[in-house]
């Protein structure tokens, strides 16, 4: 079945897609294009019910609510991947910061600001 292969491909790519460009503007362009089609897809597939059902007889699947279904799988899958890209990049530079913070802190002599006493 043809809607089998583009499950697994979509899959697979959705994950290469994340785990290999992290931060650069072409990706987050392609996020937003990605939206773009997403919300069209949806706004003609509440105007034209029969379009989704005619679309998921073409990829071999029995009707437009199971088509529909597996989208939204891919849809959840791609923000699954988006939010824990974003959440490793955000602990990099939590990590990054903090490692900062301690070097400034113990080259200058001065104690911590955060009102703890000094550890030693």
């Amino acid at each position: 079945m043809i809607i089998r292969v583009l499950l697994i491909v979509s899959t697979v790519w959705i994950a290469w897609y994340f785990l290999s460009s992290r931060g650069t503007s072409r990706s987050n362009a392609f996020k937003k294009v990605l939206l773009v089609g997403f919300v069209v897809a949806a706004v003609v597939a509440v105007l034209i019910p029969d379009s989704l059902t005619a679309l998921a007889n073409l990829v071999g699947v029995g009707r437009g609510t199971d088509l529909l279904v597996y989208a939204l799988v891919q849809v959840v899958a791609f923000q699954l991947f988006n939010t824990y890209a974003k959440d490793k990049q955000i602990q990099k530079q939590i990590v990054h910061l903090a490692r900062r913070i301690a070097i400034l802190e113990a080259t200058s002599g001065k104690p911590p600001t955060d009102g703890e006493a000094p550890r030693g």
